[in-house]
């Protein structure tokens, strides 16, 4: 069910693809080590993707569905995720450098 133009995609160097079926993949995120399932379906002719995402590989949870089964939006989501990650990292890696007194000083 994937095509050749998505198989280039997830094997384009941002992911570790872990398992490969005929209608879904596992990939892991080199960026934040996060593990993604995109899982394809057709349901009574209403095709379809599921986006899952874990942190640890193992439990998984509903990302996000789309109406197709384009795998294009899903990838850019990851993406989009992962930057969010990082960003969030940075924020959270610059305010635990800040002592508690350097703190009192700045709110008070």
């Amino acid at each position: 069910m994937f095509d050749s133009f998505e198989e280039s995609i997830l094997s384009c160097g941002y992911f570790d693809v872990l398992n490969w079926e005929a209608d879904s993949v596992e990939v892991m995120s080199i960026e934040t080590k996060h593990y993604w399932l995109m899982k394809k379906f057709d349901k009574e002719g209403y095709p379809g993707l599921v986006l899952y995402h874990s942190h640890n590989g193992r439990s998984y949870h509903v990302h996000f569905c789309y109406k197709d089964q384009d795998l294009a939006p899903a990838v850019s989501e990851i993406m989009s995720h992962d930057r969010y990650q990082k960003k969030k990292m940075k924020l959270r890696n610059k305010i635990t450098k800040v002592s508690n007194m350097e703190l009192m000083r700045a709110i008070g």
